[in-house]
């Protein structure tokens, strides 16, 4: 029980040592994105490899890749619907604030440390299905609906979502899980140890990039954006938990996932929409905290770690 919220603890001082050493000036405005590179490009990917490195796959664990999609396609839906009667612009901010899972940043390290690498396999899958949206797929409706952003078309698409690394170790990890070719396991050392500083450099560029400033008229917005969202991820947590016959492991697993906070590239995309790339920021910000203090509880809860 203590070993739990110690082990939670450590994430979220490491969140703020990273913020402190920001507004110290120790780290610059745009050292983030080194960090951010090293995840993306070594740490994020090895871990990937590491959890598949045991991972038994058998054809019914496709649907979690499928649920990961859905669970994009319901969250923009459902934003698309509370703006419908707003222009372009409130519609694109709704459906890219709404949906998406910050996964390989923020969640994946939670399951590493607390569930090991037996977790990551099932993270993984999930995150297929989010990535085709995170990356781009959700982008690509909200710059249709607010008529403005980058035109994609589905070359593009495709280009840019196979030039993620960890996308691309997905990929790769699941047709060697799914044809069964087992890799020699001199990499799966080295992954692991490569993998080993994932968790505390995510946990330290979410710090480095948390910022939390908005006007006071914008705060029933970020409320409701929020309350909206994390209702929905109980709701998707209780039909995961009582009607979604896979094993508890798996269930805890995807519940956790659910939970997660917006993807990092949705204010990156909100502001190529036209529409309020700082205020997407913020509700980014804000998730953060909320996220650590649900998936905590349920950690505690079940007493997983």
């Amino acid at each position: 029980m203590g070993a739990i919220l110690i082990k939670a603890f450590s994430f979220v001082l490491i969140i703020i040592i990273g913020y402190v050493l920001k507004k110290l000036k120790v780290f610059g405005a745009t050292d983030y994105k080194i960090v951010t590179k090293i995840i993306m490009n070594i740490t994020l990917p090895c871990a990937l490899i590491t959890g598949f490195a045991n991972f038994k796959m058998d054809t019914s664990m496709l649907f979690i890749v499928l649920l990961g999609f859905l669970c994009n396609i319901i969250m923009s839906s459902i934003g698309y619907m509370l703006a419908r009667k707003k222009d372009g612009k409130e519609k694109a901010f709704n459906v890219l604030n709404l949906a998406g899972y910050n996964i390989g940043c923020f969640t994946l390290p939670y399951v590493q440390s607390f569930l090991g690498a037996s977790g990551v396999g099932i993270t993984s899958l999930f995150d297929i299905g989010n990535s085709i949206m995170c990356t781009g797929g959700t982008y690509a409706i909200a710059a249709g609906i607010a008529g403005e952003g980058d035109k994609q078309s589905i070359r593009g698409f495709i280009r840019k979502i196979l030039s993620s690394v960890p996308f691309d170790t997905y990929l790769i990890m699941f047709i060697i899980t799914v044809t069964g070719i087992k890799l020699p396991d001199v990499i799966y050392n080295i992954t692991s140890n490569l993998s080993a500083g994932n968790a505390f450099l995510s946990m330290l560029m979410i710090g480095m990039v948390f910022e939390c400033k908005f006007h006071k008229d914008q705060l029933f917005k970020v409320g409701s954006l929020l309350c909206i969202r994390y209702l929905f991820a109980v709701l998707f947590a209780v039909i995961i938990y009582y009607f979604i016959p896979f094993s508890i492991e798996i269930k805890h697993i995807l519940v956790i996932l659910v939970f997660g906070p917006v993807s990092v590239l949705s204010p990156v995309f909100t502001g190529r929409c036209g529409s309020d790339e700082g205020l997407a920021g913020v509700i980014n910000s804000i998730c953060i905290p909320i996220s650590i203090i649900i998936i905590t509880s349920i950690l505690f809860f079940w007493q997983i770690g």
